[in-house]
């Protein structure tokens, strides 16, 4: 895994997307620390797909992908 080494804090990223980081524990947090753009961008955009889908998948409760809750 890269660590993200000068470019926007993936941390940030997340929290301006709507991820309640408060759920996660401090080796899930460090694990999305290490992300790279390109991985926070392609986890935010799954998000996004999920997002686009949200009756369908809401009526399936809470949506978990590796752990993060959508």
């Amino acid at each position: 895994m890269t660590s993200h080494q000068g470019g926007p804090d993936p941390l940030k990223r997340l929290r301006e997307a709507g991820f309640d980081l408060s759920l996660f524990d401090d080796e899930q947090i460090d694990l999305l620390t290490s992300l790279s753009e390109d991985e926070v961008s392609v986890l935010l955009d799954i998000k996004d797909r999920i997002g686009d889908v949200h009756p369908e998948v809401e009526a399936h409760g809470p949506l978990t992908i590796g752990g993060l809750l959508f």
